[in-house]
């Protein structure tokens, strides 16, 4: 197994596949002296990521970020990386109706949530429990994530009822903030909140400052391509969310582990209610 860096190079044609036109980006400096590590062992393995734009916009900086880093992450040698990314906003999502029908019953038996078929989250929820890992990119609104991100994560309650079905995915947040000091970092960490109980393994941007996440600083569409270090953040968070779901795969197909975990309707309620 040989281990390869990868780089994080500005490619015009990258970028001119989501429309953008940009000038060379200054990164040389940053890029030779933090290159993420990666084992290419040449396998067929696939790694497969989703990825969710959760800002209310068509053409949004959130998007933009987080196609952008992935590409790159591709470009930069990680050949067996497969990605898909959805747009919230181009999706119907409905609002939890707490109605503790969805989920699991007393046998054990798997209960659908009774909205699937009125909108579009069956079919999210499927490409959630299909990736190796999640990435999410969300708008900061007042220290907090996108309305859309919190609607639909509410969503997941159901998974988490069925034996925790996201458990072990590694997630990766980006947030884009209009002010430099506008709140991304503790969105990102409330964007954790969600997964965590769903037993994901929320990460950082890895090796080099190891951060919470991606922070980037745009207020128009499209203008995040200027913040040369956000989108230097989007790049190392999506490589550290590849890098870690490849690990997990390998190790889960090498020894046929995949450390289940149970959801208790019981555990921690208060006892008049169980």
């Amino acid at each position: 197994m040989k281990t390869a860096a990868l780089r994080f190079v500005s490619h015009n044609a990258t970028f001119e596949a989501i429309g953008l036109a940009l000038p060379d980006w200054p990164l040389s400096a940053i890029v030779e002296q933090r290159q993420p590590k990666l084992h290419l062992d040449g396998t067929s393995m696939v790694i497969n990521i989703f990825g969710i734009a959760t800002s209310p916009r068509k053409v949004s900086n959130s998007r933009i970020i987080l196609e952008a880093s992935l590409r790159a992450v591709i470009d930069a040698g990680a050949a067996d990386l497969s990605y898909d990314i959805v747009s919230l906003s181009e999706h119907k999502v409905q609002s939890c109706l707490a109605c503790k029908v969805c989920g699991k019953d007393k046998t054990g038996k798997y209960i659908p949530c009774v909205q699937y078929d009125s909108d579009d989250v069956r079919m999210l929820h499927e490409k959630l429990l299909q990736a190796d890992g999640i990435l999410v990119s969300t708008p900061v609104y007042f220290g907090l994530p996108s309305d859309l991100f919190i609607q639909f994560m509410n969503r997941t309650r159901i998974l988490r009822h069925q034996d925790f079905r996201l458990a072990n995915k590694p997630v990766g947040i980006m947030a884009t903030a209009g002010r430099r000091n506008g709140g991304g970092e503790i969105a990102i960490t409330a964007a954790w909140h969600p997964f965590l109980r769903n037993g994901c393994i929320p990460v950082g941007n890895g090796g080099g400052t190891s951060q919470y996440g991606a922070v980037g600083w745009a207020t128009q569409s499209g203008t995040i391509t200027q913040d040369v270090w956000g989108m230097q953040q989007g790049f190392e968070v999506s490589a550290r969310v590849y890098s870690l779901a490849k690990i997990i795969k390998a190790g889960m197909a090498e020894t046929g582990y995949a450390f289940p975990m149970e959801f208790s309707e019981t555990d921690g309620k208060p006892p008049f209610e169980c």
